[in-house]
């Protein structure tokens, strides 16, 4: 117990650990639509605004996985990361949200994994930037407009705030630096990648974004489609004690730190969410960078195959 906390800590000092945590939740559709117009309750559509404007759930606002919060560039190639706190202040006063809202997120589509994680990735961004409670609607869009739940297609607006992030919660993204050091210490961490298999063994050369392809070296590979399961038209999460056989079957251990990444760090964003608000479990760190950084980063080690090593 005492080379755990000893261990805990010396992560929490390379991360910058903050004491003020914030809430990572999942809400039902039911539990959702009782929460409509209640006070400090913000209700996000991550989706991309064409698909917002065509219809969205009642009240909603929109915050696309691939907008504001996500404005910074990668030099030289079409990718971005979190947006600097600047950035992200502004972005989230425009629309209104402020740091105590309890902020529920929901996505959609016809991907799995994106279902799950353009979700999420706005989650992972707000809780950093300090919201205080960041919840998941299971079943998102398609789930609300098979029940019939009210929708609407105009704009929803609300009043601007003076949105300041006083602290990043630091349970929430690392830096490669961490990973360098991780990747030095896999008895100490896990390095988890959440990309499908042909992009973790590098079978699959197409994505230009990426200087290298492979996956960190140590990295056990568990894709993020992997939490889901399809229900008629949507998907919503697996049952926990499912979610634990998927961990269990990969080897992974929720009693061991994690670093999860992808390529832009959306689909990472979904093991950071499950162990969250699943497990309660506060260790796992989601790689900025991701293999956009990893792979043009001389430390850290990329290698192909299924062999994590």
């Amino acid at each position: 117990m005492l080379k755990r906390i000893l261990l805990i800590v010396s992560i929490l000092t390379l991360t910058g650990f903050n004491l003020a945590l914030a809430k990572v939740g999942i809400l039902s559709t039911s539990e959702v639509a009782s929460m409509i117009g209640k006070k400090n309750v913000v209700i996000v559509d991550a989706r991309d605004y064409k698909s917002y404007l065509e219809s969205h759930v009642k009240g909603a606002i929109s915050l696309p996985s691939t907008g504001d919060l996500f404005a910074m560039r990668f030099p030289g190639v079409k990718a971005r990361s979190i947006a600097s706190n600047t950035q992200i202040e502004i972005a989230l006063s425009k629309l209104g949200i402020k740091p105590d809202d309890t902020v529920i997120v929901y996505a959609g589509g016809k991907k799995a994994a994106f279902f799950l994680t353009n979700a999420t990735r706005v989650m992972l961004a707000l809780y950093w930037a300090g919201i205080k409670n960041v919840h998941y609607m299971n079943g998102g869009y398609q789930k609300w407009v098979d029940e019939k739940r009210p929708i609407q297609k105009t704009v929803t607006k609300l009043p601007p705030t003076h949105f300041v992030i006083k602290h990043n919660n630091t349970n929430a993204y690392c830096f490669s630096n961490f990973v360098i050091w991780g990747v030095n210490n896999l008895n100490k961490i896990q390095i988890v990648d959440a990309r499908p298999l042909d992009q973790y063994t590098g079978a699959l050369i197409s994505d230009k974004r990426l200087a290298k392809h492979g996956h960190i070296k140590g990295a056990i590979d568990l894709p993020a489609s992997n939490f889901m399961e399809k229900v008629d038209n949507y998907y919503i999460l697996k049952p926990k004690k499912q979610i634990e056989e998927v961990f269990k079957k990969d080897g992974i251990n929720l009693n061991k730190p994690i670093i999860s990444y992808c390529n832009t760090a959306r689909l990472g964003s979904g093991l950071w969410f499950v162990a969250n608000a699943l497990f309660n479990d506060k260790l796992v760190w989601v790689y900025n960078g991701s293999m956009v950084s990893a792979s043009r980063n001389p430390e850290i080690p990329i290698v192909k195959g299924s062999n994590p090593l």
